[in-house]
């Protein structure tokens, strides 16, 4: 039992630094000048890997068997990874197949209940389809759609993405061929937990349970536009940590982006401008601090919520 605790504590300490070399040095910052810096930090963390697999050797226990299964396979990606690297192959493709191996390893010490921070990665094609689909559910609720129809599409959608969910779970082979087809526009974590997309089809159920037009699109707008640019922002401009590796110009971002399409949203269904900029305000605070403090809530499900919240209570005092 001591050897299988002393595995998962180096274990945990092995993920959690390479969650920071993934997260400081994401593609999407990374400069010429950060190669040898990354391949040094590469290489230490192999040696911690090495070094947590020789002192469990002969630990048989079956809870340590796929842990160590993991470390195993995480030392030979970064040791294949650092000569390709030293050999000239891009950052970006490294950094991809490492954010799997991380993953991999955060999911088997989640079963060992013990949490380590999701991997979100700069991914362009993943941001396009989220405002694709969320401008798209957007003309639905404004132009298509009744409360009562909204409430019935919301609902098969989010019958289907359980579905999915309970068949990636009961079948590996079918999770992996949903996550291939799916891979462009998929967060490495979605392999093993629950999609961002379920999470968004149950918010959906729930705004559309208050038969306001204004508060679904107030809530659904603030998620399509708010959530993608303060990570494009923060990801790429983020001087000055917050909480929960947020950054102050990607929260302030997200705040300023849903105050303004929410205003929008206001004054498409006909509100005074005073009253629009009002209910934007409430959702927008809200929204961003839900977005802020979000850890283990998909931020598919808390922001959504928050910005109804903050919508609807400003909308009662307004009358």
């Amino acid at each position: 039992m001591t050897l299988t605790m002393t595995l998962t504590t180096q274990s945990h300490e092995i993920a959690l630094e390479l969650h920071r070399v993934l997260k400081e040095h994401d593609p999407a910052r990374v400069r010429g000048d950060a190669r040898g810096t990354v391949s040094v930090r590469m290489s230490a963390l192999s040696a911690r890997v090495s070094t947590a697999l020789e002192s469990t050797r002969a630990h048989k226990c079956d809870r340590a068997a796929e842990l160590r299964e993991r470390l195993a396979d995480m030392r030979a990606a970064l040791d294949a990874h650092k000569h390709r690297f030293a050999e000239g192959e891009t950052w970006q493709k490294l950094h991809h197949g490492l954010q799997h191996k991380y993953e991999a390893l955060a999911a088997t010490l989640r079963e060992h209940r013990i949490h380590v921070p999701s991997l979100r990665p700069t991914n362009y094609a993943r941001n396009a389809f989220h405002v694709a689909w969320g401008c798209f559910a957007l003309m639905l609720i404004e132009l298509f759609l009744s409360p009562t129809g909204l409430l019935y599409v919301a609902s098969g959608f989010a019958v289907y993405a359980w579905s999915m969910e309970l068949l990636r779970r009961a079948s590996p082979g079918f999770n992996k061929r949903v996550m291939r087809l799916y891979g462009p526009v998929a967060h490495p974590h979605e392999w093993h937990q629950i999609n961002s997309a379920t999470w968004y089809a149950t918010a959906l159920v729930v705004l559309a349970s208050t038969g306001s037009t204004l508060l679904c699109l107030v809530s659904v707008a603030i998620l399509t536009f708010a959530d993608p640019a303060a990570a494009l922002v923060g990801r790429r401009y983020g001087r000055i940590r917050l909480v929960h590796g947020r950054s102050l110009e990607g929260t302030a971002t997200f705040a300023l982006v849903a105050l303004l399409v929410a205003s929008a949203a206001g004054l498409v269904r006909g509100l005074p401008v005073s009253h629009a900029v009002a209910v934007a305000a409430g959702a927008a605070v809200l929204s961003a601090l839900a977005e802020l403090f979000s850890q283990r809530i998909d931020d598919n499900l808390s922001v959504p919520l928050a910005a109804l919240a903050g919508a609807w209570g400003v909308m009662a005092l307004l009358g």
